[in-house]
């Protein structure tokens, strides 16, 4: 009931104001804990470390879309900053998942990108994404407010 209920709680952290985005985060988050579910297993398949990897890492990018076009139909200033961050993820999970990094064995890789995963998380949250809220509230409210999709 605890951890239910500190989910909850972590969760809403994530959350900026953009309902697009917040129910993607929210998914995210659901991609990330069927990974950490994979780490309390005692051996993890090549195959099952390969689909929700790939999983995870799909949804990120269609999630990067969508706020790459948002952020386009806006104008918003910090846009090449927040794109570079997705870049960042992009090159950091293709290099994770391509079995070269240590450590080398599919729990160990697992855990580590897990780790990364959800660091990497925080910060585009609770910098990047967020500095994107607060001017989507100052110059956009009535479209953030509104729209579901964006172009």
């Amino acid at each position: 009931m605890e951890t239910t209920e500190r989910r909850k709680i972590d969760r809403h952290l994530f959350r900026i104001g953009v309902p697009l985005i917040d129910r993607q985060h929210e998914q995210y988050l659901e991609w990330v804990d069927r990974l950490f579910s994979l780490t309390e297993q005692p051996s993890v398949s090549r195959t099952a470390f390969d689909e929700a990897v790939a999983d995870a890492v799909a949804y990120a990018i269609e999630h990067f879309d969508a706020e790459e076009a948002l952020m386009r139909s806006v104008a918003y200033p910090g846009y090449e900053a927040h794109v570079r961050k997705h870049d960042e993820f992009r090159d950091e999970t293709d290099r994770l998942c391509s079995g070269d990094p240590i450590p080398s064995s599919p729990e160990e890789r697992l855990f580590y990108l897990t780790r990364w995963l959800v660091r990497w998380f925080c910060e585009q949250t609770q910098v990047y994404d967020k500095a994107l809220a607060v001017f989507l509230a100052r110059q956009h409210a009535p479209l953030t407010a509104q729209r579901e999709t964006f172009p």
